[in-house]
């Protein structure tokens, strides 16, 4: 009964840190988060093949 209990505890601490490190919800998504089985990227991080939107244009120097 002892391990059973520690083993229940070990996989609650192990799904609270990784929903940390990954940034999740505490929803329903949650396990899948975790686990990184959902094709979707945490919300904490952007997705790495997105473009910067364009910035405007450098201001023009001063001339001397």
């Amino acid at each position: 009964m002892r391990i059973l209990l520690i083993l229940i505890i070990i996989a609650a601490v192990f799904v609270v840190v990784q929903a940390q490190r990954h940034g999740c919800k505490y929803d329903a998504t949650l396990i899948s988060c975790v686990f990184g089985s959902s094709e979707e990227q945490p919300a904490a991080e952007a997705p790495a093949d997105a473009e910067m939107p364009a910035s405007e244009a450098p201001a023009e120097a001063p001339a001397q």
